[in-house]
């Protein structure tokens, strides 16, 4: 495998996605079909600014929080590259939102994907940190493993009970507003969660390695 070449591919689909229209998150392919994900500030309404910060902010917050993760071992895509107003991540699958509305997928195969996600969430409470926002659109589906994105509301320090519970009311939430079957994936959800809590298993057998630029 010639990393140099993977490099200046990447780095072609890069510049290729930073020249499109603009959209805060935007999904790419380098020549050979490999897929990506490019971040970028936010060009919000200042109203929004109550809530976020300002989009300088809480960009730098998402993409701090992602690395700090990263380096925790959390089970998160890896930034491939990044630059001045950007980051690219690795594609982590299907995100759980159109997984429960997938015209393609089984039953099972969506129960899966949520049993999956209950227990990606309580291995990361185990460590006593909460994600700040994990809805259904916030944890992504590979078939394998759960991986986390989007961490515009993490806080980088110990995290109590209340921030668990409001963890774990969002996902409920939202598995809830996943069309009919939004009361079976809670249920899932939840089950699969309560489950690994009462275990108090560990949750990462060790931090990610370092990546260099």
């Amino acid at each position: 495998m010639d990393l140099n070449k993977l490099a200046v591919e990447l780095q072609s689909a890069v510049d290729e996605a930073l020249q499109a229209p603009y959209r805060r998150v935007a999904r790419f392919e380098t020549f050979k079909g490999t897929p990506f994900w490019m971040k970028r500030i936010e060009r919000s309404a200042p109203l929004l600014w109550l809530v976020k910060g300002t989009p300088n902010m809480a960009f730098d917050r998402d993409r701090c929080s992602h690395h700090f993760l990263w380096h925790s071992g959390v089970p998160v895509p890896a930034i491939v590259t990044e630059g001045t107003g950007y980051f690219v991540l690795e594609d982590a699958g299907a995100s759980l939102t159109d997984i429960c509305k997938s015209n393609s997928l089984t039953a099972e195969d969506k129960e899966k994907a949520c049993h999956a996600a209950g227990q990606a969430l309580a291995r990361l409470h185990s460590i006593d940190l909460a994600h700040g926002r994990p809805a259904f659109r916030d944890m992504c589906w590979d078939g394998q493993r759960i991986r986390f994105i989007d961490f515009e509301y993490f806080v980088q320090s110990r995290a109590g009970r209340i921030r668990k519970a409001r963890d774990v009311g969002i996902a409920l939430v939202s598995a809830l507003s996943q069309s009919f079957d939004g009361l079976r994936y809670a249920h899932v959800f939840l089950s699969a969660y309560r489950a690994l809590r009462r275990r108090r298993s560990e949750y990462f057998h060790s931090p990610h390695p370092q990546r260099t630029k």
